[in-house]
């Protein structure tokens, strides 16, 4: 009988040894990506809304004209990037995770004090993401309106800067540096959760996927409208200069 006790503990100890846990790294690209299905959510809240507003205002709407409006795609646009400061900037200060760091059980920390960076330097990590990926998006070849093409003078618009910003959100993703723009500009760094609370529970979880499924196919229907009508724009890159 103590023979075979051993067996089991000597079986149980290889089973622990030989179990891969998954790397910081691979952890922030799942994390990310759940960060992204919620950002699709948000994007579809902020098209819906101004699709509805203008339903109510208009006498006669013409629903493929607000199907297609450059500003139903920037009303999502902006309700996805203020979705990233409040995820990415406000909420990883406070609480030391986005939503997609939370459900993979990672927390951003300072490197010094091992505790949440606070608020204001949150923020900053999340403008800094927010700035990058408006950017990025005026890489598609379709003339996306995005936030800072809108906000800024036709002259400022330098296609060159999409990818730029393209190069340092993805190449953190793709190469194991540990740290990407936004981590070095917050000063913080991103470590293994450990805790009660290190990863969200199985309630929240559940409906975080309802949550997923709907940005998903929101985003899904808008871009089937766009590219079936700006097929033809397709390969029309922006330009360096």
């Amino acid at each position: 009988m103590v023979a075979d006790g051993t067996g089991e503990q000597v079986e149980r100890a290889e089973q622990v040894e030989h179990r891969v846990e998954p790397t910081i790294a691979s952890s922030r690209r799942l994390a990310l990506l759940h960060d992204v299905l919620l950002f699709c959510v948000a994007f579809t809240g902020g098209a819906l809304f101004y699709a509805l507003v203008r339903l109510l205002s208009e006498d006669d709407p013409a629903l493929w004209g607000i199907g297609l409006s450059d500003e139903l795609v920037l009303s999502g646009l902006v309700a996805g990037e203020l979705f990233v400061l409040w995820n990415n900037g406000l909420r990883q200060g406070l609480r030391g995770h986005s939503v997609g760091k939370h459900r993979v059980g990672l927390r951003v920390v300072d490197p010094g004090s091992g505790r949440p960076v606070g608020p204001w330097r949150g923020l900053l990590r999340g403008l800094v993401v927010a700035v990058l990926l408006d950017l990025a998006f005026a890489a598609v070849p379709i003339g996306v309106p995005t936030v800072l093409r809108r906000a800024t003078p036709e002259s400022w618009h330098v296609g060159g800067a999409a990818y730029v910003a393209l190069l340092l959100l993805l190449v953190p993703l793709l190469l194991p540096l540990g740290r990407d723009v936004a981590d070095l500009l917050s000063r913080s760094r991103v470590v293994r959760a450990s805790g009660a609370d290190a990863t969200t529970d199985q309630t929240h979880l559940r409906a975080l996927v309802v949550l997923d499924v709907v940005g998903v196919l929101g985003v899904l229907v808008l871009a089937i409208l766009y590219i079936g009508f700006y097929g033809s724009l397709l390969g029309h890159v922006p330009p360096l200069w």
